[in-house]
């Protein structure tokens, strides 16, 4: 049975207690605690996985408390009371030590497999001061990010279904059905047409290589993601690719990106941080080692003295309303303001092509899948009407 070793402080004292899986669950905990670790192992060896889901409905509780004036160590302890989820529980725990105590963040979730968009928000939001305050903007952000995923999946989840479902198809068609007709036709002479050639190799590379290609992929899969962990100058490239090149998905993706980028810019602006901290702070958010990038000149380029316009200009990030605006505020010193329209702008074209998308998606899976539907028939059928010919005569 898992027991759980809890060191606590009481009374100027660093005491412990050892529960019970089920007694951790249910008891009430000591307060001010300053570790929680499985008996004769840390928690450490194996990170523990918070749902984004979890996070997005804590913060929305704890937001609504603050609120109502309470002080947000009063409100995580009420959240962490009612908890049930040993390792929410943990992680509440651990946000409120590095809250209370503003230890460094990103080292106490560091033991949480969690959404790294949401350990860098958590990260500014504990640097930009006023924690409080910032709860409902983060709340609101980590929900919103929450939305899109889930609207992007339900977008996702008929072309996924369809190609799954056209794949075993194939995997039944390749095992049962064209066997049997390719030993008529090729008994017979006939003259077979090039999609019908094309469809025997097909067959011949499914049983003869599959397993062979499927380890092939992993192996390439797995190539490729070490060379991008490890080589920064491939990131790049894929990085750009995945922010230029790739049809419908690039310009989802750099819209999202910039929204959420724009919008802890805002919140930054807001709690009287400088324009260039503002900035050096939002970009730890882009993940996107090209974005970074090009954030990062924008940065270095208001370093060294030059106008906000022509900093923002050079990266070759922003289309010309964007850079109006920055212009406009840059002239008129209102960059806050002209931030918060920047973002609603992102926002709005986010939204508009995310419509567009799911739009789109589905009439294109299903013409693609019509036409490897149709290869197959003709493969298959327009042989047999000619053999059916040949017999008449």
């Amino acid at each position: 049975m898992n027991r759980f070793k809890i060191s606590y402080q009481e009374n100027n004292k660093i005491k412990s207690v050892e529960l019970s899986k089920e007694e951790f669950e249910k008891n009430e905990l000591p307060k001010n605690i300053i570790s929680i670790k499985k008996s004769g192992k840390s928690f450490l060896q194996k990170r523990s996985k918070i749902k984004d889901k979890d996070i997005k409905n804590c913060l929305y509780e704890l937001s609504l408390m603050l609120n109502s004036d309470i002080l947000i160590n009063e409100a995580l302890d009420i959240l962490i009371k009612k908890e049930k989820k040993q390792e929410l529980k943990s992680f509440l725990i651990d946000l409120k030590k590095s809250f209370s105590s503003s230890s460094n963040l990103s080292k106490s979730l560091k033991k949480y497999k969690i959404n790294p968009l949401i350990k860098s928000l958590f990260e500014i939001t504990q640097k930009s001061g006023n924690s409080s305050s910032n709860i409902e903007f983060l709340s609101n952000i980590i929900s919103e990010n929450y939305e899109i995923k889930k609207e992007f999946l339900k977008t996702m989840l008929y072309p996924i279904i369809l190609t799954i479902t056209f794949f075993l198809s194939l995997f039944a068609i390749f095992k049962f059905v064209v066997p049997s007709f390719e030993s008529i036709l090729k008994n017979s002479n006939a003259e077979l047409s090039i999609a019908t050639k094309v469809l025997f190799l097909c067959k011949d590379f499914f049983e003869n290589y599959t397993l062979l290609f499927l380890i092939s992929l992993i192996l390439l899969y797995t190539f490729f993601l070490t060379l991008y962990k490890k080589e920064l100058r491939f990131k790049i490239k894929i990085d750009k690719l995945l922010v230029r090149h790739l049809f419908l998905l690039s310009h989802l993706y750099r819209l999202k990106s910039l929204y959420i980028f724009f919008v802890v810019f805002e919140i930054l602006l807001k709690n009287r941080f400088e324009f260039l901290d503002s900035l050096k702070q939002a970009k730890i958010l882009l993940k996107n080692q090209y974005l970074l990038d090009r954030i990062t000149q924008i940065e270095y380029l208001l370093k060294n003295g030059k106008s906000v316009k022509f900093a923002f200009e050079s990266s070759n990030l922003f289309d010309d309303v964007t850079l109006s605006l920055i212009n406009t505020g840059e002239v008129t010193n209102s960059l806050p303001k002209v931030v918060y329209e920047i973002k609603n702008i992102y926002k709005k074209r986010f939204d508009d092509s995310l419509k567009i998308f799911s739009t789109l998606i589905e009439p294109l899976f299903f013409i693609i899948i019509m036409a490897l539907v149709l290869w197959i028939v003709f493969a298959i059928f327009v042989p047999l009407w000619g053999l059916n010919d040949m017999l008449k005569v």
